[in-house]
């Protein structure tokens, strides 16, 4: 009787009315929705000139009310310098804006038609307008970076939302491919199940097309694909990571514990320093890329506009180790262009290094320079803390990406000397070899037809590429540490000792566990993916399925040739593999099963035969 009294006397209750902090939230919720459906109109349709008028317009509107939003928002604010740490990166954005806004209108009617001409526009006005449809994009991004970062506090497992928001990003690649103005305007527009293989192959840095992206797909559907590769080799985590970090929001403590756990960081302090750092690092190694690029690039590759873009496109693919290249040959046409050739190797093997190597390479070094240590200001960055030393992880993936790069370059100039490298001075042969040593264990460039390669060449690629790069790197495969420890365990098998030992330094046994865990999760996903293969596409042959298999599941692009003539199965097939690549195996098995409970007692060993 009581409990009926109590339901009647909350049901009696009046609902709050909404408060004036809900009703801002759900007009910016509302005008993020516009800004997507306006953008989408605009860029993924060909609108008549009145629609996009319109469009236009609506967009500027949109700008003014974001604008007038960040404005009265810290205008009201009680604490305004909470405000401005708090989304400081929206009042960076509108900053920006606003000054190339200003810029834009005061150029002179000259210096405004060369910039319009060089950027093969209309006229100012519609400059003006694309300076507003970007604004909206990058505020669009963060609002939906800041709705990913709430799911954190929610304490969802990051396994689980690190699957998600690979899943969620193949999913807006996909719909953003179905558009119409994402192929070319003579070609047929691209299938369900392509756009899904495509969006996935960008998303998860893998590379595999099954359509000529040069000639196929339009301008906006080559950035679709560029934003696809950039987001997803980062992951969309490191940014919403970043964007925590940098503006106040603290996450729940599990989620920055996994954070600090998967940079090396050993506080909230050291965290925002190395998040700092990955986004440094890639903008000015692929800035640095792309400059390299536009040097050696040969002038009849279009005007400069275009060049820029070649150069761009190609830094972030090969940084990213995607391998998709502008090209319809790969870059076979520019294989003895050395320049292009060694600047995409550089970017393929600093993406592979992973961040955590690059850091603790570029600090060891800085600290062992005896110049510096004169300097004030260095001695006080450093004051206190002994000289930098190498750490293991570290030392084993040096070690293990210089000597399979060595042992396959070796190995591809010996076995293809006198097949594909038959045609090329001794200098190129080298040269294409290293470049395909290098670039076989992470990214998927092509600089002579992979179908046309020896069984043995194929088979050696297939190691390289199972392998794979280092951990946090934008790479795939089991990784190089992994592969290490195993080397390292069977070497102590066979020098019958019971701990595993490299550097002066004693390996635990967990690690070795995890090892072993990522390499039979690989090959059973690999063996599984190789039947399924068999029973969509049974006209393939063994050669060509395997090294499908072993492309995809490693994130590599590199492909006999088969992948446009997969069936629609088949391709779906693909794109699971290139997802669990991409996650990792361990990642992908955690986020479905819950964790389990360290156990309080332990069974007597007793000991089995084995081998």
């Amino acid at each position: 009787m009581q409990l009926s009294t109590e339901r009647h006397v909350s049901m009696g209750t009046p609902a709050l009315p909404p408060t004036p902090h809900a009703f801002r939230t759900s007009w910016l919720r509302a005008a993020g929705t516009l800004v997507f459906v306006s953008l989408t109109l605009q860029h993924g349709f060909s609108l008549h000139r009145v629609a996009n008028l319109v469009l236009n317009c609506l967009n500027v509107l949109l700008a003014a009310f974001f604008t007038a939003d960040l404005i009265l928002s810290w205008v009201r604010s009680g604490r305004r310098r909470k405000d401005l740490a708090l989304r400081r990166f929206e009042y960076v954005l509108l900053g920006v804006f606003l000054v190339l806004l200003a810029v834009s209108a005061a150029l002179s009617p000259e210096v405004a038609g060369q910039l319009v001409g060089f950027l093969h526009l209309e006229s100012r006005a519609i400059l003006l307008f694309d300076l507003v449809k970007l604004f909206l994009l990058l505020l669009l991004c963060v609002q939906l970076l800041r709705a990913t970062a709430r799911l954190f506090g929610k304490a969802v497992r990051p396994e689980l939302i690190l699957a998600g928001s690979f899943a969620t990003l193949i999913l807006v690649g996909t719909f953003l491919l179905l558009l119409p103005n994402a192929t070319a305007s003579d070609r047929a527009g691209l299938s369900i199940v392509d756009a899904f293989f495509t969006a996935t192959s960008a998303t998860c840095v893998t590379g595999l097309m099954v359509r000529d992206i040069a000639a196929d797909f339009s301008r906006f559907g080559q950035m679709v694909v560029l934003g696809l590769l950039q987001v997803g080799g980062l992951g969309i985590i490191t940014f919403v990571a970043f964007l925590s970090a940098f503006s106040m929001r603290s996450l729940p403590v599990p989620q920055m514990m996994a954070f600090r756990q998967i940079v090396n960081a050993s506080s909230q302090s050291d965290l925002r320093r190395q998040l700092l750092g990955i986004i440094a690092a890639v903008a000015i190694i692929e800035g640095l890329g792309a400059l390299l690029l536009f040097e050696f690039l040969p002038a009849d590759h279009g005007d400069v506009l275009q060049r820029i873009y070649w150069s761009v496109f190609h830094s972030v693919s090969a940084f990213c180790n995607a391998g998709i290249a502008l090209e319809p040959d790969g870059i076979a046409s520019l294989r003895g262009n050395a320049g292009i050739s060694l600047t995409l190797m550089s970017l393929v093997i600093l993406g592979g290094l992973g961040f955590l190597v690059m850091f603790e390479l570029l600090h060891y070094r800085l600290t062992h320079i005896r110049p510096l240590r004169r300097f004030a200001f260095f001695r006080r960055l450093h004051a206190g803390q002994p000289l930098a030393r190498l750490t293991l992880q570290t030392k084993i993936a040096v070690t293990m990406m210089i000597a399979l790069l060595v042992i396959g370059t070796i190995g591809f100039w010996l076995l293809e000397w006198r097949n594909t490298l038959r045609e090329c001075d001794a200098g190129e042969s080298w040269m294409v070899a290293a470049f395909y040593s290098a670039i076989s264990r992470t990214a998927g460039f092509s600089a002579v037809p992979v179908g046309q390669l020896r069984d043995a060449t194929l088979l050696l690629l297939m190691v390289l590429m199972m392998i794979g790069a280092n951990p946090v790197s934008t790479g795939g495969g089991i990784k190089t540490v992994s592969f290490g420890i195993l080397l390292l365990a069977l070497k102590a098998m066979v020098a019958r000792r019971d701990r595993i030992e490299a550097f002066g330094r004693t390996i635990p046994g967990r690690t070795l566990f995890a090892a072993l865990s990522v390499f039979v999760l690989y090959i059973a996903t690999a063996v599984a993916a190789m039947f399924l293969l068999a029973l969509t596409d049974p006209d393939l042959s063994f050669r060509n399925r395997t090294f499908e298999v072993i492309g995809g599941l490693s994130t590599v692009g590199f492909s006999t040739g088969i992948t446009p003539e997969l069936s629609a199965p088949g391709k779906l097939v693909l794109c699971i593999l290139m997802f669990i690549g991409r996650v990792g195996p361990i990642s992908l098995v955690l986020s479905v099963f819950q964790s389990g409970h360290a156990l309080d007692y332990e069974f007597p060993e007793e000991e089995v035969v084995v081998g």
